[in-house]
């Protein structure tokens, strides 16, 4: 049997494929602690403002702008570049995932993680990994400008960063890693889709789409 073709780019979601847990509610308790410790007692807000996006009472985009300035205020990335810093150091990483990024690098593949999370703080839990290019949603201090870095702009962003680089898609084999179904338009996208640590209830609609199982927990 031939053996399947090597990809020359791999694509990682960031949340609980490669730590080991979501990052964006510890993130704002993180800044909150750093930077205003008094906003602190906003948590029950913002627990509740979750239960309301899933509810339908709120937008993703709308849910992290109300978080940011709820917890954080309306500080730019630059000023909470050092948070962003102390905050990547305490992350920790799913060791399969840790080991597949290593090889990945190490057979010379360019590798980008590209996430819902906001770039300025996923860019350095990315670079505890060797990975330096981060495709994200973008935080202003007052908005998310171009919306949440999510499903099919998750996507749209991978494909203008490809444009950036000056990579042609059809020269180019690509795997994309992801534990979400929410990242399906990337994943088939791909040549080849790695679907990480799915429920058992989900393996065989992860098959059907042509997705290969794969369990980072180990």
């Amino acid at each position: 049997m031939d053996q399947p073709l090597a990809p020359d780019l791999v694509v990682y979601d960031l949340d609980e494929t490669l730590t080991r847990r979501a990052t964006f509610t510890p993130f704002l308790l993180h800044a909150a602690r750093t930077v205003a410790p008094w906003r602190l007692p906003f948590l029950p807000i913002w627990v509740m403002a979750m239960i309301g996006h899933k509810v339908g009472l709120w937008q993703r985009t709308a849910l992290k702008t109300f978080g940011m300035r709820l917890m954080a205020g309306r500080r730019g990335p630059a000023e909470l570049a050092q948070v962003a810093e102390s905050f990547a150091v305490s992350r920790g990483f799913l060791p399969r995932a840790q080991r597949a990024v290593a090889e990945d690098l190490a057979a010379g593949r360019r590798v980008i993680v590209a996430t819902a999370a906001f770039a300025f703080y996923a860019r350095p839990i990315a670079m505890r990994l060797g990975i330096h290019e981060v495709v994200g949603t973008h935080w202003d201090g007052e908005g998310i400008p171009g919306g949440n870095c999510y499903g099919p702009v998750k996507l749209a962003r991978v494909q203008a960063w490809l444009a950036d680089e000056g990579l042609a898609r059809e020269g180019l084999r690509v795997r994309v890693v992801s534990d979400s179904r929410a990242d399906a338009p990337l994943l088939d996208w791909a040549d080849e889709g790695w679907f990480v640590n799915p429920s058992a209830r989900r393996v065989a609609e992860i098959e059907r789409r042509g997705w290969r199982v794969v369990d980072f927990r180990r």
